[in-house]
């Protein structure tokens, strides 16, 4: 008659509590390495994104300029600053309102084009175009602002530079377009995607 052992032949392995507190450890410090890193890819990818936003409006207008010999303005002030709402966007973009007579994109001609703009809250919106049901739509940049864009609209081939450029007075260009950045305030200049 043979007599059996009560022991397994293998012990059962497991993590100690040193063990597993190291492993925490190493992934909290992971963690805070990546974090931040990560943030500033993505804040440098938004300022990219608004960099090539803002040079396109600013291409559009310039061709806008080329067809119709005048820019995308219903009552051009003074060389004004203007934002990248529903009044400019729906001439860039051929509105149906601005394609019937009287409008100022008569021939129909989509002049901007661009990503669909993502929900911000707040009836805000972020990185492209909110786009209206008859074709037009606004502009918005990845910290849901409007661009701002001064045009030429004495012609004297220079415009009024804002007011937070320092130490001058005119920018010998047709249009300007820039965002305040993540801040969205101008005079911290850090942070500004401009043009020019």
């Amino acid at each position: 008659m043979k007599i059996r052992s009560a022991l397994p032949s293998q012990a059962i392995r497991a993590f100690t509590l040193m063990e597993l507190m190291v492993v925490i450890v190493i992934i909290g410090i992971l963690a805070g390495i990546t974090i931040p890193a990560s943030k500033g890819i993505l804040e440098k990818a938004n300022k990219m994104a608004a960099q090539n936003d803002a040079l396109q409006l600013k291409n559009a207008i310039g061709s806008y300029f080329t067809e119709y010999r005048k820019y995308p303005m219903k009552d051009p002030g003074p060389d004004e600053e203007i934002l990248s709402d529903a009044g400019l966007m729906d001439i860039l973009l051929a509105s149906d309102a601005e394609a019937e007579r009287g409008g100022l994109n008569p021939r129909r001609i989509p002049f901007y084009s661009g990503s669909k703009a993502k929900p911000a809250g707040e009836g805000k919106y972020r990185k492209g175009i909110h786009a209206s049901g008859d074709g037009g739509g606004e502009l918005w940049d990845p910290w849901a602002e409007y661009y701002r864009v001064i045009m030429d609209t004495d012609y004297n081939n220079r415009v009024p530079a804002p007011s937070f450029v320092e130490d001058v007075q005119n920018i010998p260009q047709g249009v300007i377009v820039w965002s305040a950045g993540k801040d969205n305030d101008d005079n911290e200049v850090q942070d500004n995607v401009m043009t020019w």
